[in-house]
């Protein structure tokens, strides 16, 4: 069930679309503490994006889970720009987290909810 959702401006190659969606699922399964099997990973690049009224590489992450504790989020974001940084060249300044903590019942799977 937790899901991170990556938009960025900055174009991904083959080896990155290949590689990245992968350190991203190991990442958040880590972060909540969770099995890699339920962790979903979205990538939007090369999208029309600024940041701070300029066009340099940035990013907006989306990182959903049920169960988000409050305490884990300033670990999760220092970790998340650091994997962005050293995967992307994203200065963690141009990153942009959001953390949602969905409710069960308003989570989705498998014609259910959780």
């Amino acid at each position: 069930m937790p899901t991170l959702i990556l938009h960025t401006n900055r174009p991904l190659d083959e080896q990155q679309r290949t590689e990245l969606p992968a350190r991203l699922a190991r990442f958040t399964a880590q972060a909540t503490r969770k099995p890699e099997q339920w962790i979903m990973t979205v990538i939007h690049d090369a999208r029309p994006m600024s940041f701070a009224g300029g066009h340099a590489p940035c990013a907006f992450v989306e990182f959903k889970s049920i169960g988000l504790p409050d305490a884990d989020m300033p670990a999760i974001s220092a970790g998340l720009c650091e994997l962005l940084q050293d995967a992307l060249g994203l200065d963690p300044a141009r990153v942009y987290i959001e953390f949602t903590r969905a409710e069960p019942q308003r989570w989705g799977w498998n014609s259910g909810t959780f």
